[in-house]
């Protein structure tokens, strides 16, 4: 039986930090759906409303005690037994709200008479443009490599162009999330929710470029809670621009010695935000280990480790464990550390390149991106 469960989940308040209680009224349409619901939960994720779906369509209209963004949450078929999870606003006012089962993966078409659910709205619709165009160069990119893998290759050229395109074909399955964000705001300089859906992107990793968009905000983006909030951590992360000093870092070694960059005679340092607990950032330390410092190391290549952990002795195990004769630097205050707000460091784990006078060179993104940068510093330095 195919079915569709709707849950809204009260994420977080916008700008108006006063409750706007009223009724609101929702129509829906999932076609196919022959029966379902919709549940809609409080922040302590209690019930509040719930309406049943009957042959593809649902109605809900009830008084809201609270604005602000929710949780749409709805499973289908074409699903795979999964769910499809987005985000809206709600405030008192009418919705219709159509959840197209051909386009699952697709924000659904909503009308609204919220002035920020159709912000909402408008930005979904522009990430949704672009992930259709990564997603049909992923596949043309997938056909070039097909024809050369279905011929014998001999040459260099054949092999340098199929690994080429392995390259290509990583970078068009990823969405680029800043220049959707920069389209929006170009497109609707006057919104209102610029600031909420900043604070969902990886502004951490490119600080100067957010925070020259978050100077044109609008008032009201600027002025609501998410806004404020930004501004100061994009104040303190514009200090890790490509060119400044590096921020000290906070902790010593192992065997209580404070951390001296300069000291370490280095033409260009990995530094590597990690903890023993992560699996990905323990798998990095053996590749690292393989490749990238035996290759490097004669270049001026070095390593400095700063750990997230609060057990000395787990930090120790994996330092020992995972074979890393490099620099290692904890306070041992986990998330607390300084060292997480200092470096915006949002997951773990997190890199950035230095010069041997302490210098930040850049953040990078993924662990696969740091050879090449590494490579390119080193042809022009």
């Amino acid at each position: 039986m195919k079915y569709v469960c709707v849950v809204f989940l009260v994420l977080l308040f916008t700008a108006c930090k006063h409750s706007q209680s009223g009724q609101i009224e929702i129509t829906g349409t999932a076609d196919g759906v022959n029966f379902g619901n919709v549940i809609i939960r409080d922040q302590a994720n209690a019930p509040v409303f719930r309406a049943d779906i009957t042959a593809g369509k649902f109605n809900l209209k009830e008084f809201l005690q609270y604005a602000g963004y929710y949780k749409m949450i709805y499973a289908s078929s074409a699903t795979r037994g999964g769910t499809r999870e987005v985000e809206v606003y709600l405030e008192p006012g009418t919705y219709s709200i159509d959840i197209d089962q051909q386009k699952i993966n697709d924000y659904p078409y909503i009308t609204a008479s919220s002035p920020l659910q159709t912000q909402l709205s408008a930005f979904n619709a522009i990430r949704d443009t672009a992930r259709h165009e990564a997603h049909n160069k992923a596949i043309d990119i997938t056909k070039q490599m097909q024809q050369l893998s279905d011929t014998e290759i001999k040459s260099t050229t054949q092999i340098g162009r199929l690994s080429e395109l392995q390259a290509k074909q990583l970078q068009a399955n990823q969405i680029d999330e800043f220049a959707v964000y920069k389209e929006f705001m170009t497109k609707y300089p006057d919104n209102a929710i610029a600031g909420h859906l900043m604070k969902a992107l990886p502004y951490q990793d490119n600080p100067v470029a957010y925070y020259a968009i978050f100077q044109k905000f609008s008032v009201l983006a600027k002025n609501s809670d998410d806004g404020k909030e930004l501004e100061v951590k994009l104040k303190g992360l514009a200090k890790l621009a490509p060119g400044s000093p590096a921020p000290d870092i906070a902790g010593t070694t192992p065997d209580g010695k404070p951390l001296d960059i300069k000291a370490l005679h280095k033409k260009i340092i990995l530094l590597d935000f990690w903890r023993s607990t992560n699996g990905s950032s323990r798998d990095n330390h053996e590749e690292l280990l393989k490749t990238m410092v035996p290759q490097l190391r004669s270049k001026g290549f070095g390593v400095i480790s700063v750990s997230l952990d609060t057990d000395r002795v787990k930090w120790e195990q994996a330092i020992a464990s995972d074979r890393m004769d490099w620099t290692q630097i904890s306070d041992l205050k986990g998330d607390e550390s300084p060292n997480a707000g200092t470096w915006g460091i949002k997951s773990i784990p997190t890199y950035y390149l230095l010069d041997g006078n302490g210098k930040i060179i850049a953040r990078v993104p993924e662990f696969v991106e740091i050879g090449a940068a590494i490579s390119d510093y080193l042809s022009k330095h």
